[in-house]
């Protein structure tokens, strides 16, 4: 949920410089960009695959530049190496290396359900590794779930995810990897729908079977394996266990996929931080901007029961509410919004950010909120996956902004609720949460791309 780190910023555009189950069918496209058929009654249905066009290739010198500048000398300066290092990185990373394929980049808009009622058009990043001029290429899906960004246009979809340089090398691996934009990001209108699990899955899943119906198109080429990943840091980790409930609980179908394994990293799975402890005299709130887009994304999710004047104060939303219009990053944005309630960086309080009769209500009967309320009823930390199939949990006990105690807690729930469930809880050694990114989203992909060799299927 944080914006990451010089370094990763650094390394990953230092990086970016370089039969089996059938598909559902969306509809047929005219080439390489068209529009897909679709009506039910008139009115468009959700899982569509609107349009695609061809982004770039990434020709594999470029993720093989990538796992050598992530050597685990020069990545262990900045993050922790231990638990990679007993998961076999150094290794893995040399016999890997050097099997890598082109990647082609597909730009997806897509049909998805909202939350409110209705669809609309959303986009994203399908990667999928070049055709082999060999026969057909069999591939296994990764629904790889971006973390939190404020600026609309830093998506998937538009080359801007901090996660790119590793989607790439996953595509570049064999696999084929789809990247949602979520709803109110990239080609979708609106405002975010910040953290709200049926929205993102929604993205997550709905979009997918967009991206599987341009891969049956090409059948010549590609096949499915019929095996599929979910993974995601941050925000992302939500989104991936949002996910897979929708998935496993037949919210959203995924007809011809088994879900394998999912990686909820660095999940505030307890879905309540927009919610500060509220003492008499006030407190600072840490990410005021987090605070105020979780309330602008479940106010329009769930317009019927949230409504935005019922927690933010009058002047929060007169002077802070229009500056999440998809045009700033997070500094611009929270010099902003400290600048528009006449604070310090920094110094944002919860008095500033919301209406009083909320406050009252958050210190002495939180359930009548209906914000706190719909949170708590969504957490995901509560919440088990059916046998057969595994779950990583994974997150840092230093971390400053999701504390790990949220992982811990949900690995307790589920092994409580079933011994026997396959899952476990990853201590990340790295000192920051977007430091962690990293390790995490490694740890993952090598545990998946073990499995895929041959262990445990």
């Amino acid at each position: 949920m944080v914006k990451a780190s010089g370094f990763i910023i650094s390394f990953i555009a230092l990086a970016a410089a370089y039969s089996c189950a059938s598909a559902p069918s969306s509809g047929s496209l005219d080439g390489d960009t068209g529009t897909a058929g679709g009506m039910a009654g008139g009115a468009l249905v959700a899982g569509l695959l609107l349009d695609s066009k061809e982004a770039r290739r990434v020709p594999a010198r470029k993720p093989r530049a990538m796992l050598a500048i992530a050597s685990p000398r020069v990545l262990g300066k900045a993050i922790g190496m231990g638990v990679l290092e007993e998961k076999g990185y150094p290794t893995w990373r040399l016999s890997r290396s050097e099997a890598l394929s082109d990647v082609v980049k597909v730009r997806i808009g897509f049909s998805a359900r909202l939350p409110e009622g209705g669809v609309e058009r959303q986009s994203g990043m399908l990667s999928i590794p070049a055709p082999s001029g060999g026969g057909r290429r069999e591939l296994s899906w990764i629904v790889f779930l971006k973390g939190s960004e404020h600026h609309r246009d830093k998506v998937p979809s538009r080359r801007g995810a901090n996660e790119s340089a590793l989607m790439d090398a996953a595509a570049a691996l064999g696999y084929a990897v789809w990247a949602p934009d979520y709803a109110g990001m990239g080609d979708a209108e609106g405002a975010q729908e910040y953290c709200v699990p049926e929205s993102m899955a929604a993205s997550a899943l709905d979009g997918l079977a967009a991206a599987r119906a341009y891969l049956a198109d090409r059948g010549d080429e590609y096949a499915e394996s019929g095996r599929l990943y979910i993974i995601g840091y941050s925000q992302g980790g939500i989104a991936t266990m949002a996910s897979l409930k929708a998935a496993t609980g037949g919210d959203i179908p995924i007809p011809g996929l088994r879900i394998v394994a999912a990686y909820p990293l660095g999940a505030p799975l307890d879905l309540m931080p927009g919610i500060p402890f509220l003492a008499d005299d006030g407190v600072t709130v840490e990410r005021p901007d987090f605070a105020v887009l979780l309330a602008i994304g479940w106010s329009r999710a769930y317009p019927s029961s949230i409504k935005l004047d019922e927690i933010l104060s009058e002047r929060a939303i007169e002077r802070v509410v229009p500056l999440f219009d998809g045009t700033r990053d997070t500094d611009e944005l929270l010099w902003k919004l400290s600048k528009a309630l006449g604070r310090k960086a920094g110094e944002v309080r919860d008095i500033d950010l919301y209406a009083p009769a909320y406050r009252t209500a958050i210190a002495e009967d939180p359930s009548s909120s209906a914000f706190f309320s719909a949170q708590e009823k969504a957490r995901l930390d509560r919440w088990a996956p059916p046998q057969g199939l595994r779950l990583v949990l994974a997150a840092a006990p230093s971390d400053e902004l999701v504390p790990f105690e949220t992982s811990a807690r949900a690995y307790e729930w589920i092994k409580a609720e079933d011994a026997e469930a396959d899952v476990s809880l990853v201590r990340l050694e790295s000192q920051s949460h977007g430091l962690a990114a990293v390790e995490g989203l490694l740890y993952a992909l090598i545990d998946l791309d073990t499995i895929e060799g041959g262990e445990g299927l």
